[in-house]
């Protein structure tokens, strides 16, 4: 879609992204499956995935790229509508494993269908160099965006103790 306007990458990256909400929330819809957010079929989807790893909610964070308050507030939601347990780790109990109830195994095989279907209409007509050139440039993309966040977040950490250190003063 060019509207004359100047080509602008996170102009695009945010309407893909939109694009994707709305077919995910489309096709959710027409599976009956209403109470599960986008990032939450992630979510199962991964541990279904990995059953012989333990999985803990830093797992998720860093697979997601999410805070950690997001993904406490996320499990907290899918404990709630029983697609999780939060189960105490034996070898250190403020450690809390994440493991997926009767329900949320029953949905991760709907899930990763629904994946399955999304990831061969995003890649459809595209050859493996294709998909490899998008992989190289999201790579680059993310690996800006860490940077600059860490420096921001260095910066902003300096700033406020500068800021406390002057009001001492």
């Amino acid at each position: 879609m060019d509207f004359g306007e100047k080509r602008e990458v996170g102009r695009e990256i945010l309407s893909l992204s939109n694009l994707l909400y709305r077919k995910i929330e489309y096709d959710k819809k027409k599976s009956g499956i209403y109470d599960l957010q986008y990032v939450q079929g992630g979510i199962i989807k991964y541990i279904k995935e990995n059953p012989q790893k333990d999985i803990f909610p830093r797992d998720i964070v860093k697979r997601f790229c999410l805070t950690r308050s997001t993904v406490a507030g996320i499990l907290q939601k899918m404990e709630q509508n029983d697609y999780i347990e939060m189960q105490s780790y034996p070898g250190d109990a403020r450690l809390k494993k994440i493991v997926l109830t009767e329900k949320g195994d029953e949905a991760s095989q709907l899930v990763i269908q629904h994946i399955q279907r999304m990831e061969r209409l995003l890649v459809k007509d595209m050859t493996a160099d294709d998909i490899d050139c998008l992989f190289q440039l999201t790579k680059k993309i993310r690996e800006n965006l860490t940077e600059d966040l860490k420096c921001s977040m260095k910066n902003k950490c300096y700033a406020k103790k500068d800021n406390k250190e002057a009001n001492q003063s």
